[in-house]
């Protein structure tokens, strides 16, 4: 049998993601004004001593009568226009310095941060790796343990603790494509959900599809994300924030979804958390498929051993129910072998007199439930109802008389015999049905298997042959033995229950 890959890690590139761009920005800005400002100050100080010796020099013109008011006033005015110009010169120079620097800056530093980036993404990486690597070596246990419970488990367990959320769950679909949180990993601080079963009418609809074909829904805020307000309340009642969810199918069958909740705030998801967190969902599908492959397996091995096991008893039981001379000697190997193989509480036989009354001729019982064999029980409807049917080689079999329809006397002759489940196969000899092989499950209800309802009908069928083996040999009433027994049985026991409808219809 193949083994699905396990996880691998897988190192994401970081491409200029937004702390190096403004690491870079921020440098070549401080450059740029560093390069500008012994410019403006150069530039400043000019213009304000120009200004200061200027000045000066006008007024002594002035007191020693060299100029005159408005020589002064036009002196004045020429020095500012110098001044003026000086200083937008020193100003442009300033910022075109700025600029070639900040630009020789920004190419210089570039190549420096780009070349030290490798180093940033490795150790980035290498974080990383290790976060997950406890996820892959988790996944190699679940390849080996092959146990659904197990596969579930460890997932939610370990993404939580590594992804470091409030909550992981898968929910698994079931035939009617409703929710149900079957696994659960939560902080004691938040409210659990497992087992909640969650009804979406809208999801089998609109979403499956989506899903089974890979579809991933990372949240960061819940009141941001135009969700219906039916799915925002359903989301605050576990108190979520912030979700990530992803699939989980095995082949084409989409078997569940697998979802990281975020309680204590929003949570803005990142591009590593989310493609991890849907290898891990699809890792979980495939060791999901391989565990059913194994259950599978596993279960068509249990049916050839059971095939094997009934070809053996049937055999030995045939065998034995020739063996026999007389009607009471095969009922009891019938009954004892059955119980026996089948592990059930009670086997017993109806045979039928010529009232149509059911009397009880053979018995297996295990120890702790009450004796049938006393019983005998008279039901008017059966020989209209029921003789037909059985001879017709009507089966019954009932996992549980609580759920099975049947009439309120009849439940209440089978409690008598403390019966929960039962199986019921005619025993016909010549044609004529001559009594009924019943199986009772006393302990619990009982879903019975297919093979054991065909080998207890099997075995049913034998009785009869056998029976018309000791018939063919003595020409006596082969059913002589079943009347004699059950005029005795009369004798000694007057009570008879009454039973209005012995079965229900089919």
């Amino acid at each position: 049998m193949p083994t699905p890959p396990t996880a691998q890690p897988v190192i994401l590139p970081l491409d200029s993601p937004p702390s190096f761009k403004a690491g870079l920005w921020a440098k070549v800005i401080g450059l740029a004004i560093a390069s500008m400002l012994p410019i403006v100050v150069i530039g400043t100080g000019i213009y304000y001593f120009g200004s200061q010796a200027i000045t000066r020099n006008a007024l002594q013109s002035q007191q020693m009568g060299k100029q005159s008011l408005p020589e002064i006033r036009a002196t004045e005015q020429q020095k500012n226009q110098l001044l003026t110009a000086l200083l937008l010169g020193t100003g442009g120079l300033a910022i075109g310095t700025g600029t070639i620097v900040a630009y020789l800056a920004y190419r210089s530093l570039y190549s420096v941060m780009k070349a030290a980036a490798p180093t940033i993404e490795h150790e980035t990486q290498t974080a990383m790796t290790a976060q997950i690597q406890s996820l892959t070596n988790a996944f190699q246990t679940i390849n080996e343990t092959l146990d659904r419970n197990d596969i579930f488990a460890t997932t939610v367990t370990d993404i939580r603790k590594v992804l470091k959320v409030d909550r992981v769950i898968i929910y698994g679909l079931n035939d009617e494509a409703q929710e149900i949180v079957i696994a659960e990993s939560v902080s004691p601080i938040w409210p659990q959900s497992l087992g909640a079963f969650i009804p979406d009418p809208c999801f089998k609809a609109r979403y499956i599809e989506k899903y089974r074909n890979g579809r991933i829904k990372a949240i960061e805020n819940i009141n941001e994300a135009n969700l219906s307000p039916c799915y925002i309340e359903q989301l605050e009642s576990l108190k979520v924030k912030a979700l990530l969810v992803a699939p989980i199918a095995t082949g084409n069958q989409l078997i569940g979804l697998l979802i990281a909740h975020h309680c204590s705030a929003p949570r803005p998801w990142q591009p590593f958390e989310i493609h991890w967190f849907k290898q891990i969902a699809t890792q979980v599908g495939f060791a999901f498929g391989k565990a059913q492959l194994q259950e599978e397996h596993s279960h068509l091995q249990q049916q050839s051993m059971i095939q094997v096991k009934w070809m053996q008893f049937f055999t030995k039981t045939v065998q034995a129910l020739r063996a026999e001379t007389d009607t009471a000697g095969i009922y009891k190997v019938a009954v004892q072998n059955v119980r026996q193989f089948l592990n059930i509480d009670r086997v017993i036989v109806y045979g039928l007199d010529e009232h149509s009354r059911e009397v009880v001729i053979a018995e297996s019982i295990g120890l702790g439930w009450p004796a049938a064999m006393s019983m005998k029980i008279h039901d008017p409807c059966f020989q209209a109802k029921y003789i037909e049917k059985y001879k017709g080689g009507r089966i019954k079999a009932i996992d549980n008389i609580y759920e099975a329809g049947l009439s309120p006397c009849y439940i209440e002759q089978l409690e008598i015999l403390k019966v929960r489940a039962l199986v019921v196969a005619p025993v016909i000899t010549q044609g004529e049905l001559v009594g009924l092989l019943i199986g009772h499950q006393c302990y619990s209800p009982r879903t019975w298997q297919d093979f054991e309802v065909q080998g207890f009908t099997q075995i049913a069928t034998q009785v009869g042959f056998a029976l018309d083996n000791i018939s063919n040999a003595d020409t006596s009433d082969p059913n002589m033995d079943i009347v004699l027994q059950g005029d005795k049985l009369e004798r000694n026991d007057d009570t008879v229950y009454q039973i209005s409808d012995w079965d229900e219809e089919s």
